[in-house]
């Protein structure tokens, strides 16, 4: 049967056989709450030592309260009974807290002699107070001793406040109907002392079981103190208890108050477990000299009850910043740990690696890199120079702005680590590509880091071969031009810079005529000459900035920027010219025809297959003449000499499949 209540941890799962410690988790966890125990005989043991327990902590302190004259200003029992449950037990929230209600309403009628409405309303409201607090305390992680962190510090108080207000609601109101006193004095008599106990005595329950592997910041220090942690452990409590001793010997409140400032050398120094022990202890001894009256009463809180209430909520003040302040060093301490188990990793991957190291100290700018490191520029290591700056004509000046940005986000926290690929000049003049990567592992007491590590490994064999890669996947392997996907991007690129900026340009299609016929009477290798030859007449034609690739098997594609027709008529007429000349090769001529077809994109709203559409109808157009000449779309006849080699628009319609009222007829 589940246990009626708010959701719980789950039990662990029962040891593996062949486990020799009993357990999966390994040997240097630490050690966590222990496994309920599972048959009926135990639960009803252990429930029944509870209910003792807590009727024993509920009749004590309501005698103590009522014959010091503080009841109900004192009253820890509710912590106490979460703190034990922390200790005792893990998934019994709702079975300890039906025995909280039973206890209570079962002192409160027979040793209190309360009635029964009364009994039920205390019961109630313990049993809230107690579910309501553990539960909180289970869902913001701390039953495993979790309470090493600034959230989960913060979380207490929320759980303090928010977890004690409706059991102190109940209990106010019961007592307001009884007696018709006001009703916020009678929820703050309740409610702060429910609450001060949860902060003042409920951390040390909640930090036992991982109290191992607190150690402060005693234990990430690298040297080797003056004194052990032992020794400043007894001295600090030492002058913890003096200050109290002689707040009470010359009932002084200041000295009291000095406390609080001992309570801070605990938080720095001696670990968030610590500091709990010693601010309860602190506190319960300031609570036990309160109620005997030590130090002079205020004028205004002649009321011991009222005095007592002030003195919690003054020592929940005190407390929580010395928390805070621990779980802040805890998590310094932490964090210079797993630094130095970096440190340990990286040295002994380095030991296995090839790579160059590096060491560089940001305030002063001193640097120390391996000699792995200068071998792989050709440096003599003897010579090593002492600061980065001295560096600074290695690295290829195209590369620094994104090398100091990575640096940059990396020390502001963007990224975990520094890395970056850079070219560097090698000692003969050559640049070699490496890949430098790193982790800033100090920092000043404001967040400034002022050293950082890492290595240094040579990529240059990798970055050859994604060149060689990349330029296989873009040019053709024959002729060397690039290829129809090269082509594509190219002419995506220029129909942009068109719509952008009214950049001129044409597509311009070549077609070797009868390849078919060369390659059958001569064979493939007489084809693919023609190809190169074809290929390096193009290139040689073409202006800078211009693009040349294979389209096809024997089709070749270029796009050309210009400023008129004309320019691109008379760059087309080159062409052919260029490209008809002869093609001999140890005496056998190859017939060198080329067909040309060109479209000039000077509409902004033509799209890039379109352009191309255009550009093969236009050669279509000049085979359909007769082959080896040249037609283009777009460029109007000026004189009939050149009105001879253009094709008027309608007559390539049919070719091209395209609209006749796309462009106007030339």
């Amino acid at each position: 049967m589940q246990p009626v209540g708010p959701p719980t941890v789950k039990p662990p799962v029962p040891p593996a056989p062949d486990s020799p410690t009993g357990t999966d988790a390994p040997a240097f966890a630490p050690p966590g709450p222990p496994a309920p125990r599972g048959s009926a005989a135990d639960l009803v043991t252990d429930l029944t030592l509870f209910a003792l327990f807590y009727g024993g902590l509920l009749i004590a302190f309501t005698e103590m309260g009522r014959r010091l004259g503080v009841y109900p200003a004192v009253w820890p029992t509710d912590a106490l009974a979460v703190g034990v449950y922390f200790l005792m037990f893990r998934d019994a929230v709702g079975r300890l807290s039906a025995v909280v209600a039973l206890v209570s309403i079962v002192v409160h009628l027979v040793a209190f002699g309360h009635d029964v409405g009364t009994a039920l309303a205390a019961g109630c409201a313990n049993a809230l107070t107690f579910a309501l607090v553990g539960w909180g305390c289970v869902r913001a992680g701390m039953e495993r001793g979790a309470l090493r962190s600034v959230p989960m510090v913060v979380s207490l108080g929320v759980v303090a406040v928010a977890g004690t207000l409706p059991g102190a609601i109940i209990t106010a109101f019961v007592q307001f109907i009884d007696t018709n006193g006001a009703f916020g004095p009678l929820l703050l008599g309740w409610w702060i002392p429910e609450m001060a106990s949860v902060v003042l005595l409920l951390p040390p329950f909640l930090l036992w079981h991982g109290r191992a592997e607190d150690v402060g910041l005693r234990g990430s220090e690298g040297s080797r103190p003056k004194f052990s942690r032992e020794e400043e452990l007894a001295f600090a409590s030492l002058t913890l208890a003096a200050s109290l001793v002689a707040s009470a010997y010359y009932r002084e409140p200041l000295l009291r108050d000095l406390g609080g400032a001992i309570l801070l050398w605990f938080a720095f120094r001696l670990g968030l477990f610590a500091t709990a022990v010693a601010s309860s202890a602190y506190a319960l001894a300031v609570l036990g000299l309160g109620m005997a009256q030590v130090w002079p009463q205020p004028l205004l809180l002649t009321d011991l009850v009222a005095t007592m209430l002030r003195l919690q909520a003054r020592l929940v003040l005190v407390m929580l910043p010395a928390l805070l302040i621990a779980a802040i060093m805890a998590q310094r301490s932490r964090q210079q740990r797993e630094v130095q188990e970096d440190r340990r990793r990286l040295a002994y991957a380095l030991e296995g690696a090839n790579d160059g190291i590096w060491d560089w100290h940001l305030p002063s700018d001193a640097v120390f890199f391996s000699a792995r490191a200068h071998r792989m520029l050709g440096l003599d290591p003897d010579h090593a120079k002492k600061r980065l700056t001295d560096y600074g004509e290695v690295v290829h000046p195209e590369d620094l702005p994104a090398v100091a940005k990575s640096l940059k986000d990396h020390a502001e926290g963007r990224h975990l680590l520094f890395q970056a690929e850079m070219r560097a000049r090698h000692r003969n003049g050559s640049w070699l590509w490496v890949l430098v990567r790193g982790k800033i592992v100090e920092r000043d007491p404001v967040g400034r880091p002022t050293r950082a590590v890492g290595t240094v490994t040579d990529i240059s064999q990798r970055k050859h071969l994604e060149a060689a890669l990349e330029h296989a996947a873009s040019h053709d392997p024959l002729t060397g031009l690039s290829n129809r996907a090269g082509f594509d991007r190219a002419l995506e690129q220029a129909r942009r810079r068109l719509v952008r900026d009214g950049a001129l340009f044409a597509v311009v299609l070549i077609d070797i005529d009868y390849f078919k016929s060369v390659n059958d009477q001569h064979g493939h290798m007489a084809g693919d000459l023609l190809l190169t030859t074809a290929a390096r007449r193009l290139q040689s034609a073409i202006r800078a900035g211009d693009l040349v690739a294979r389209y096809g098997g024997d089709e070749f594609a270029i796009i050309a920027a210009g400023k008129s027709r004309e320019e691109f008529a008379a760059m087309a007429d080159r062409l052919h010219k260029h490209l008809s000349r002869p093609v001999e090769v140890e005496g056998l001529a190859l017939p060198s025809s080329f067909s040309l077809g060109m479209a000039v994109a000077d509409d902004r709203t033509l799209d890039a297959a379109a352009l191309i559409a255009e550009a093969d109808a236009a050669l279509y157009a000049a085979k359909d003449a007769g082959r080896g000449t040249w037609r283009a779309v777009g460029i109007a006849a000026r004189t009939a000499e050149e009105a001879a080699h253009e094709t008027p628009r309608r007559q390539m319609l049919p070719h091209s499949g395209l609209r006749a009222d796309r462009r106007p007829p030339l």
